[in-house]
C-alpha cells in the first residue's frame, strides 16, 4: 500500500474536439494520489492527414511524462514517419532515439526544472507547522550578533535558542581556541571565587548589584566573543535536508507511481537509491524525520514502515543528492497515430490502447511485464533479475522512457537494456465496423477489461453521451470508494475517447 489522501480529488481536466471524420476527448483525473503524474497528447493533424492520440503514465514524479508530453509530437513530425516505407521500425527507432535525448545534458537541465513544478505536501499550523517556524527561526538566528541574541534573551544564559543557533551556522573551529576557552572559564571560577569570600567578609551584596553586576560581565564576554569571532573566518552554513516519504511514490502492485519509488529501488544499476528495506532502518528514518513528513489533513500515511524505504526522497527535500530526474522517473507511452486510413500504436509500458470493431474490443498494444518471456529474456541477458514481479525489486514494469538507472549496462544497446523504451508495434486497417478508440493508463485497465470498456462506451454512445462525457464516466466509474483495497482505482487517470464517423 501507499500513501493517498483522505479524500480523492475528483476535478476533472478535460479536452475535446474533431476533426475529418472523427470526434475526440480527453479526462484526467488525480483521484487518491497525491500528484497528478500522468500527461497526454491529442494533436489533430500532426501532419497532413495524420493525428496522434497518446497517453503517458509518469512514475517517479511529473517530469519525464510531460516532457515526453511537450516534446514527442514534433520529434516524431521531425522524422517524417508518414513517409517511411516502414512506419512501424521508423517509429521504433524514434521512440530509442527518444529515449537517448532524454538522457542529453540539455534535457536532463530541463527535466530538474520541470520535477520542481509539484507542490509540496501542506502543512497545518499547531503541527508540523510549528516545527517548521522553530527551524527557520533558528536558522535566522544563526546570522544574528552575539551582543543581540544577549539583548533578545535577557542577558541569562542563552539556553537552548542560542545553543541550536551556534549548531546552525556550523562545526566551529576547534583546537586552541577551545584550550583559550577553558583557561578563560578557569579564571572566572577564580574571580567568582574571591567575590564570593569578599562578601563573606564584608557583608552581603545587595541583589540587585549582583544582578547587575553579572549582566554587565555577560555583556563584556559577549562582546569579546564577537571580536573573536569577526577575526575567524565564517564557517558555510550547513543546508539541512529534510526527507520524506513522498505521497506520490509508493502504492499498491496495480498502481504507477509505485514505480516511482520503485525506480530508484534498482539495486545492480549505479544510480539507484532505493529498494525493499528492514523495517528498522525505516523506523529510524521516521523517526528523525518528524518534523518533515506531510500534514496528515493533507496525506493519510498507511503502513509508512514499508513504504519509506532508503534513498526515497520527497518533494521536501532540500540541497543536493537524492533521485535524479530522468535516471530515477520515467513514463509509459502508449501512442496512437490515426492517418491514411490506418490506425498505428507504438507502445512501451502497460498503458493499452483499444480498437471497437463491430462491439468486440481489439487490444491494439500488450501491457510490458517482467515477468513475460520476452520481458524476462532481455532483462536476465542485461544482467537484471525480477523479484515479486518487478525488475530488480524495483519496477513492475519492463518497459519505460526514462528511468536510466536501469539502463547503465554499457555492453548492451539502448534498447536492449532490462527496462526499456523499444515499443512493439501494431497497425491495423480501419474499416466501416470500427467505431472508437480508447487511449488509457493503468488507473482504468486496472479495474475494468477492455471488453468491459468498450460495452460501457458503446451504452453511453447509445444513450446520446459526447467524448467528454464519456471519459468523465470512465474516470468516476473506475475511482475507488476508499483506499481501503489493493490499490485498484487509487490511482491517477487518464482516457482519450475517439468515436469514427463513418
Amino acid at each position: 500500500m501507499g500513501a493517498y489522501l483522505n479524500r480523492p480529488v475528483v476535478d476533472k481536466e478535460k479536452e475535446e474536439g474533431s476533426g475529418d471524420g472523427f470526434s475526440y476527448a480527453c479526462t484526467t483525473m488525480q483521484g487518491w494520489r497525491a500528484n497528478q503524474e500522468d500527461a497526454h497528447n491529442c494533436v489533430v493533424d500532426l501532419h497532413t492527414g495524420w493525428h496522434m492520440f497518446a497517453v503517458y503514465d509518469g512514475h517517479g514524479g511529473t517530469e519525464v511524462s510531460k516532457f515526453t508530453s511537450a516534446k514527442l509530437p514534433d520529434f516524431l513530425k521531425e522524422r517524417k514517419f508518414w513517409e517511411a516505407d516502414d512506419i512501424g521500425s521508423c517509429l521504433q527507432t524514434a521512440f530509442v532515439d527518444f529515449d537517448d535525448f532524454i538522457r542529453a545534458e540539455h534535457s536532463m537541465k530541463e527535466l530538474k526544472e520541470l520535477s520542481g513544478d509539484g507542490e509540496a505536501p501542506k502543512r497545518t499550523p499547531g503541527e508540523d507547522g510549528e516545527d517548521e517556524a522553530d527551524r527557520i527561526d533558528t536558522i535566522e538566528e544563526a546570522s544574528i550578533p552575539i551582543a543581540e541574541l544577549l539583548k533578545k534573551y535577557g542577558g541569562a544564559g542563552l539556553g537552548k535558542s542560542l545553543l541550536s543557533a551556534f549548531l546552525a551556522k556550523g562545526d566551529a573551529e576547534i583546537g586552541s581556541d577551545s584550550d583559550e576557552d577553558e583557561e578563560e572559564q578557569e579564571d572566572e571560577d577564580e574571580e567568582e571565587e574571591e567575590a564570593d569570600d569578599s562578601q563573606e567578609g564584608d557583608g552581603e551584596v545587595k541583589k540587585e548589584d549582583k544582578e547587575a553586576g553579572e549582566s554587565q560581565k555577560d555583556e563584556e564576554k559577549a562582546e569579546e566573543t564577537q571580536k573573536e569571532g569577526e577575526k575567524k573566518e565564517t564557517p558555510k552554513k550547513k543546508v539541512q535536508k529534510r526527507c520524506s516519504k513522498s505521497p506520490i511514490q509508493s502504492e499498491a502492485k496495480k498502481s504507477k507511481s509505485d514505480d516511482a519509488a520503485d525506480s530508484s529501488a534498482e539495486t545492480a544499476a549505479p544510480s539507484s537509491s532505493s529498494g525493499p528495506a528492514a523495517d528498522a532502518a525505516t523506523e529510524e528514518d521516521d523517526e528523525s524525520d518528524q518534523e518533515f513528513v506531510a500534514d496528515e489533513e493533507e496525506v493519510e500515511d498507511e503502513e509508512s514502515d514499508e513504504d519509506m524505504e532508503e534513498g526515497d526522497i520527497g518533494p521536501l527535500m532540500l540541497g543536493g543528492g537524492g533521485e535524479v530526474p530522468g535516471e530515477d522517473s520515467g513514463t509509459t507511452a502508449c501512442v496512437v497515430l490515426v492517418g491514411n486510413k490506418k490506425v498505428i500504436v507504438a507502445n512501451a509500458g502497460d498503458s493499452r490502447a483499444i480498437l471497437c470493431r463491430a462491439g468486440k474490443a481489439i487490444d491494439l498494444s500488450v501491457d510490458h511485464k517482467p515477468e513475460d518471456e520476452v520481458e524476462t529474456a532481455r532483462i536476465h541477458a542485461a544482467g537484471g533479475a525480477i523479484e515479486d514481479g518487478r525488475v530488480n525489486g524495483g519496477l513492475n514494469l519492463s518497459r519505460a522512457l526514462g528511468d536510466h538507472a536501469y539502463k547503465k549496462n554499457h555492453k548492451m544497446e539502448l534498447k536492449d537494456q532490462m527496462i526499456t523504451a523499444f515499443p512493439d508495434i501494431k497497425i491495423e486497417d480501419l474499416t466501416a465496423d470500427d467505431e472508437f478508440l480508447v487511449v488509457a493508463c493503468d488507473g482504468i485497465w486496472n479495474s475494468m477489461e477492455s471488453q468491459q470498456v468498450v460495452d460501457f462506451v458503446r451504452d453511453l454512445i447509445a444513450k446520446g453521451k459526447t467524448c467528454a462525457e464519456i471519459c468523465d464516466a470512465l474516470c468516476d466509474h473506475c475511482l475507488a470508494d476508499s483506499t481501503e483495497g489493493d490499490g485498484t482505482g487509487c490511482d491517477n487517470m487518464t482516457v482519450i475517447c475517439t468515436i469514427f464517423k463513418h
